[in-house]
């Protein structure tokens, strides 16, 4: 598995935002299931647990079982957890398992970025195009940073049904990845407010005004209107039947004061998009009046989720069954899935998308907007929100420098994103707010520019990380972390002392994969750094790029023991 090279940094100071654009979710976990017991599984090294407030926290390597806890217990890492009949759930981050008068409930802790990710794994098609996808990544981060503490009275902030969004947690298919990559911390705004968005899977060719569906909501963007993107993917048509004695169960079940023997059934009223909204239900001597939601929602309860697709439809009485046609699928409020799918495949951008759906509203970070933007330096990408000039001269100095100190026939293509918040930085490198910039693979992913100013000259922080990427471009799964860490470290002179090092080769290797502190980084680095220096007065840099390929040989090993 290819590791994250992380830099050795002082503490950074934070840039304020307007409005977060990112932000760490608490998850409610297994929300529609009364969970009363867990396995537990750590996936990671450095998993650990904390049964109290005020204990230690002891690591974890074993898989483990809980029925039956007194108190809140925490842990921390990557983990796969099965609740007894439900879905496995595997992400990193910090979980509570606490006890309940019905169980166990479980929250998780994550970035909203992986949270968007989650979201989209669970939501999109397997061959959803890009556009679509990065549309649904604004629409699923508005929604998130909209509606965050929903759940705040049952100590979450989101929960992971479809009453806020469906997640599926889990390793992330790459095309997922670049659509919230690319739409990082971009969300839907109206005038100085993110706005209040929904989607729906096929809205059946008309979108639903938000009022009919939630009367305390009015938002001028969220109106009916025609829609014919879906309908050229497909009709989305739908039959069900339901007996009239599985209706008089329900009905006995609800409350409801219908008549019998039920004769008929009409749609006495429609919402503007045609949508079923009041149903009269009649015998031979009586008739009730009933709301379609109401119906709705008690049919699919009872006898399934996907009984009732869509309020648009018709029904009838015959042969004791009601019988339903429709098309649509959910409640078509917002964005139609099946429609932003469609626009894509017609060369639709995710801006013209999110704008046919959600009129009047504008993408940005913050109200006063700001997009991600790239410009090509050489072989490099920057992307940046707002405009950076002084950085190209310096990145293109910092890059023949680096050529000069590792040449390399091949060089890769990379990417560098100056994020606009520590926040974001934190969420796109997933490493802690405290480094100055993080490289995994071709991409490099910098604190703010007043960040980077405040601690330094930027040019040696772009040598060293660009100084990564060639390194990481020559090296196979043979060459150790402390090799790859020590050599850029060496070249840029980072540590320019003559020092041994302090730590075994074992103990360095694991603080470079995996530091739990600053302190414990930066002496890992230092570490690396001297093993490399002292190497190299004996062997040539040729000799320590060979290593890069095919690992290093048992004899030089043993010289550093």
């Amino acid at each position: 598995m290819k590791r994250f090279v992380l830099l050795v940094c002082l503490a950074v100071a934070s840039v304020p935002a307007q409005q977060p654009s990112a932000a760490t979710i608490t998850v409610g976990l297994f929300t529609t299931s009364s969970i009363r017991s867990l396995t537990v599984i750590p996936l990671g090294a450095n998993a650990w647990q904390q049964i109290c407030a005020t204990c230690r926290q002891t690591a974890l390597h074993a898989p483990f079982h809980l029925d039956h806890i007194d108190r809140a217990i925490r842990l921390g890492g990557n983990f796969r957890i099965q609740g007894e009949g439900a879905l496995p759930v595997e992400a990193a981050g910090l979980y509570t398992i606490a006890p309940a008068s019905d169980g166990l409930h479980v929250t998780l802790q994550f970035p909203s970025e992986r949270y968007v990710a989650a979201v989209l794994s669970a939501e999109a098609d397997p061959d959803e195009p890009a556009a679509s996808l990065e549309a649904l990544a604004i629409a699923a981060r508005t929604f998130a940073l909209t509606n965050l503490h929903r759940h705040q009275k049952g100590g979450f902030d989101l929960c992971d049904s479809t009453h806020c969004q469906a997640l599926r947690l889990g390793p992330v298919r790459p095309a997922i990845a670049e659509a919230v990559r690319n739409t990082a911390g971009i969300s839907l705004w109206n005038g100085s407010h993110r706005a209040s968005i929904y989607y729906t899977q096929h809205c059946g060719g008309i979108s639903e005004a938000v009022s009919a569906a939630w009367p305390d909501e009015h938002a001028s963007y969220l109106s009916s209107h025609a829609d014919p993107y879906c309908l050229r993917r497909s009709s989305a048509e739908w039959q069900t039947n339901v007996p009239l004695s599985d209706l008089n169960r329900i009905a006995s079940e609800q409350h409801w004061n219908l008549p019998t023997p039920i004769t008929s059934i009409r749609i006495a009223q429609r919402t503007t998009s045609g949508r079923a909204k009041l149903l009269e239900i009649s015998s031979p001597t009586r008739t009730a009046t009933l709301s379609a939601s109401s119906l709705h929602f008690a049919i699919n309860r009872t006898l399934g989720w996907n009984r009732i697709r869509s309020d648009l439809y018709r029904v009838t009485v015959a042969d004791g069954t009601l019988h339903f046609t429709g098309h649509g699928y959910g409640h078509g409020v917002g964005l139609c899935q099946a429609g932003a799918l469609q626009m894509a495949l017609e060369h639709h951008t995710a801006a013209e998308i999110l704008a046919f759906y959600f009129p009047n509203t504008h993408l940005g970070l913050t109200p006063s907007g700001g997009l991600w933007h790239e410009e090509n330096v050489g072989p490099v990408t920057l992307r940046t929100i707002t405009s950076t000039p002084e950085l190209a001269p310096i990145l293109q100095r910092a890059w023949q420098r680096a050529l000069t100190l590792l040449p390399s026939s091949e060089t890769p293509h990379l990417t560098i994103i100056l994020a606009p918040t520590t926040e974001l930085f934190r969420q796109l490198s997933n490493g802690p707010g405290y480094l100055l910039s993080v490289t995994r693979g071709n991409q490099i992913t910098l604190q703010p520019l007043p960040v980077l100013k405040l601690n330094g000259p930027i040019e040696p922080l772009l040598l060293h990380e660009l100084l990564h990427t060639l390194i990481e471009s020559q090296s196979t799964d043979k060459a150790p972390l402390w090799l790859r860490e020590g050599l850029a470290e060496a070249l840029t002179e980072t540590y320019s002392a003559d020092r041994p090092p302090t730590s075994s080769l074992a103990t360095i290797e694991r603080s470079l994969a995996d530091p739990r502190s600053l302190a414990e980084s930066q002496q890992a680095h230092r570490d690396a750094a001297a093993i490399v220096r002292a190497l190299g007065h004996t062997y040539s840099l040729e000799v320590m790029r060979q290593w890069l390929r095919d690992g290093i040989s048992a004899q030089v090993l043993r010289t550093l023991h």
